[in-house]
């Protein structure tokens, strides 16, 4: 394992102590910055996601054949039917 020395700016530096300070039981700081950094490496393709996807199959479906190209409007016509007011804001 490699050790890195690094200078935080004041404004990144007081945003992590006050992260650690607002948790319950905060990480020792050097997990969290790792953490971060396989949180950016990963997102950028850099690493493999941290944790696989695991998809649960369902045993019944929602009768649709084509859920995947009309998402929109079929989610539309559930919401209308069971009389769900739409999300405004």
């Amino acid at each position: 394992m490699q050790s890195l020395n690094i200078t935080l700016p004041d404004t990144l530096a007081n945003a992590l102590n006050s992260y650690i300070e607002d948790q319950k039981n905060p990480l020792p700081t050097n997990d969290i910055v790792e953490n971060a950094i396989i949180e950016f490496l990963s997102q950028r393709g850099y690493l493999p996601p941290k944790k696989p996807i695991n998809f649960t199959h369902t045993t019944k479906g929602s009768g649709f054949l084509d859920t995947s190209v009309n998402h929109d409007q079929i989610l539309a016509e559930q919401i209308y039917s069971q009389s769900l007011p739409p999300n405004t804001p």
